[in-house]
């Protein structure tokens, strides 16, 4: 009775948090919701229809690398095209780009053609995630930051989460209705397009956002953000050449397990449909832990909280590389993704507090760029080691750098003058203790 209660707290909380943002972040929000039906369809169906069209881990690592090596050189540009254009415009047009490309990939069987659309489809993500944070700097105050984060990152896994039961159920249900085969090239296809539909819907709240589309207040909005804090060039680059060294660090673990996931469970002897169920119930641990993010923020500061929710899931991957097995996978990916969902908002609230505000822009489009090289190289890479070897090495690969990129992330930081600024100061604090309780 008195954990319902504080459930329904916390829930009332953060829909009274939701009603304070602006209309705008309200809108990217709706957005965010939106959009990743599609985003969780896809990335639950379509290695698994890559397998279906006779390709294997090899190619699926290889076009993973093209994707996200397209994710990474366009997330170079990034930073500068926000800090001309907006973080609007870089969504919007993202987001037009991701889906007719999505389509694409979904009608496409021949390697040739997949290749290159996937490399478009890759730049297309990083104009979708770059801006995210930037975005939500922009039309949040300091108090809002990282409850504004936490919120967004959970919408992700929520709309991943029903995206993924899209996924998983779309191919029984035409299966009974249309007398497909489950597991099948159509019924995998018509669930990719299926899912894209679904995502389509995302275009209305941005079209909405009228204050940023006609540039009423977008430069101020943005120019108000430039007087938060005075730079340091020096200790700039080298906090930035940090933030993105240990993105980096830890895309190599994940290049060299995310991709592979569903084939993984696949591979143990998993239907689309179970596979979907895994999936979904790991966003919606993720969904409801990851807003504990801002009281973990408060309570034990940004790089204490970082780095227990970072390396939580080490071990598990330890032992599923020497214990491979449904029970071990399930845990694993479940916290894997509650870890991601609570790490997030911590990180980029803290980078956001600790660099000067036109340093932020540039320090996520680097740090995304960084990311999805390392993750090109080591999806590539873990892609053979896997046709070869099996996946036992990935797995120890993720458990290991995502140790070391947690324990450097402490010890850089631990003295930074930032770090004594992180939680907010007692004024914010306040204002920001209100809604999450």
């Amino acid at each position: 009775m008195v954990l319902d209660c504080a459930k329904g707290s916390l829930v009332q909380r953060y829909f009274g948090e939701i009603t304070r943002l602006s209309r705008e972040m309200r809108l990217y929000l709706l957005y965010t919701l939106l959009v990743n039906v599609g985003v969780g369809v896809f990335i639950l169906i379509y290695n698994l229809y890559l397998v279906q069209i006779s390709f294997k881990e090899d190619f699926i690592g290889t076009f993973n690398a093209v994707q996200t090596v397209a994710m990474g050189l366009a997330a170079l540009v990034i930073g500068m095209i926000i800090n001309r254009y907006g973080s609007w415009r870089c969504t919007t047009y993202g987001t037009l780009f991701f889906l007719a490309t999505s389509a694409m990939l979904a009608i496409l069987s021949t390697s040739t053609p997949i290749l290159v659309v996937s490399a478009i489809n890759g730049a297309a993500l990083a104009f979708m995630s770059v801006p995210v944070m930037p975005f939500i700097v922009e039309w949040t105050t300091p108090a809002q930051r990282t409850t504004a984060a936490a919120i967004t990152f959970s919408l992700n896994s929520i709309a991943t989460t029903f995206g993924s039961l899209v996924g998983g159920w779309s191919p029984r249900l035409l299966s009974v209705f249309f007398s497909m085969q489950i597991e099948s090239i159509s019924a995998y296809r018509i669930t990719l397009l299926i899912g894209m539909a679904l995502a389509v819907t995302g275009i209305i709240p941005l079209w909405l956002m009228r204050q940023i589309r006609h540039q009423e207040n977008a430069e101020l909005a943005q120019s108000s953000v430039f007087v938060e804090m005075p730079s340091a060039t020096k200790r700039t680059r080298r906090d930035m050449m940090m933030f993105v060294l240990i993105g980096l660090i830890m895309s190599l673990g994940s290049g060299a397990v995310v991709p592979f996931v569903n084939v993984f469970l696949e591979s143990i002897g998993s239907r689309p449909s179970q596979i979907g169920i895994v999936f979904s119930v790991a966003g919606v641990v993720a969904a409801l832990v990851g807003l504990l993010a801002p009281a973990m923020y408060r309570k034990l500061g940004a790089l204490i909280a970082s780095m227990i929710v970072r390396m939580a899931s080490a071990p598990l991957y330890l032992l599923l590389a020497f214990s491979p097995g449904m029970g071990y996978a399930v845990a694993a990916q479940i916290v894997r993704s509650t870890s991601i969902s609570m790490a997030w908002p911590i990180d980029s609230s803290f980078i956001s507090d600790v660099l000067p505000p036109r340093a932020r822009a540039n320090a996520f489009s680097l740090r995304s760029a960084a990311w999805n090289l390392g993750y090109a190289m080591s999806s590539l890479t873990a892609g053979e080691v896997i046709v070869g070897r099996g996946y036992q090495l990935t797995f120890v690969a993720y458990a290991v750098t995502i140790v070391l990129a947690s324990v450097l992330n402490g010890v850089y930081f631990w003295k930074h003058p930032g770090h004594k600024r992180v939680p907010l100061r007692r004024r914010d604090r306040q204002v920001i203790s209100e809604p999450v309780g």
